[in-house]
């Protein structure tokens, strides 16, 4: 049997967080006492690097020891965990999606290599709105050795649901983390988000219903 799947690729697929995780990150940075500031052009920049623990040892030029870079990471979760309260709606389109992969028998899958603490968060905000139970699959940095670009986490999710490439489908939101599934031979449709940077060039939508309907129907 042909498994046909929905992989939604990123938090920021699934819900617009950009401005509440940048000021996450600065309350984080001010608390373990470190003069950084990120405004709005340095966060768009480092959006470009997947994984707030990657952004963290990029913008240190890799100073930073593992120990310090996670406990400034666990203190932005505790930040956005407040910031964020009954603030996080899904992104247009999404439910429609979710429904439509529910009601045709595609499986849906979260696969991201974001930590589990923040994984919690997200689907804690959204459960209002969306019924993770009914997911097939929701992944965290704890399945592979290597984050996102690296290809490790969609290829553990085609295995783990026994899926079939051609009829399988991600979105991502950053033209980095597309590197991850496009290497994994995935066919990748790109949803940005409000501080996304991408080029003309990019397989974009706007509408990501109509994209995901589309994709199907031609299959």
């Amino acid at each position: 049997m042909i498994m046909k799947s929905i992989l939604f690729g990123s938090i920021g697929v699934l819900t617009e967080s950009s401005e509440i995780q940048r000021r996450a990150f600065n309350e984080a940075f001010k608390e373990f006492g470190l003069d950084w500031y990120w405004n709005v052009a340095n966060y768009i920049k480092m959006l470009q690097k997947p994984g707030g623990l990657n952004r963290i040892a990029y913008y240190s030029n890799y100073k930073l020891n593992k120990n310090d870079i996670k406990k400034i990471h666990d203190l932005k979760v505790k930040h956005f965990k407040s910031l964020s309260k009954n603030k996080l709606k899904p992104r247009k389109g999404i439910l429609e999606v979710i429904d439509f992969g529910l009601k045709n028998h595609i499986k849906i899958g979260f696969v991201t290599t974001t930590n589990k603490s923040t994984i919690d968060l997200i689907t804690d905000n959204l459960s209002e709105y969306i019924d993770f139970s009914k997911f097939d699959l929701i992944t965290s940095d704890e399945d592979v050795l290597n984050r996102k670009p690296h290809p490790d986490i969609y290829n553990y999710a085609l295995e783990k649901l026994n899926l079939d490439r051609l009829n399988s489908i991600s979105i991502e939101n950053t033209m980095e983390s597309c590197d991850s599934s496009i290497k994994a031979n995935l066919c990748t449709l790109l949803y940005p988000g409000e501080y996304t940077p991408f080029s003309k060039n990019e397989k974009i939508t706007d509408d990501i219903f109509k994209s995901i309907k589309n994709f199907f129907e031609e299959r």
